[in-house]
């Protein structure tokens, strides 16, 4: 059985515009490996400044699925050098987006790791260029 919070992780996400607005967030989740593929999973909270809505990450090479449920629902695929489409359901009502993947790049093994991610969202014939790191460790 799974201990769901096996792990710390940090996510920061950087969003390059005029000011560099940086998010970062630490939390207890969850971590393992099947089948060569990495799965992270962790709750965001309205007390993060977040909305409330589980998070699964799934990472296969240079591939990256985040998979949001709660208030806010999406599901975000990232292939290094693809760009692809998503819904983002927010209680207000669906975004389309466009999703750049620039690169997907990680070094997870059985301890945990990073994962670095570098893409741009597309809003509105709008683009946002974002950096995302991804730190893993299994609690020991």
């Amino acid at each position: 059985m799974l201990d769901k919070n096996n792990a710390t992780i940090k996510i920061v996400s950087i969003i390059d515009d005029d000011i560099d607005e940086r998010i970062e967030l630490v939390v207890s989740g969850g971590f393992y490996e099947k089948n060569s593929t990495f799965y992270i999973m962790y709750e965001e909270k309205k007390e993060m400044e977040m909305a409330d809505c589980s998070v699964m990450i799934k990472i296969h090479n240079d591939e990256m699925t985040v998979t949001r449920k709660g208030e806010i629902n999406s599901k975000m695929f990232y292939k290094s050098g693809k760009t692809s489409e998503f819904l983002y359901q927010v209680p207000y009502g669906t975004i389309p987006l466009v999703l750049n993947t620039k690169s997907v790049e990680h070094n997870l093994d059985d301890e945990g790791g990073r994962v670095e991610l570098d893409y741009s969202l597309i809003i509105q014939q709008e683009e946002q260029f974002h950096r995302m790191s991804i730190e893993v460790k299994v609690n020991s």
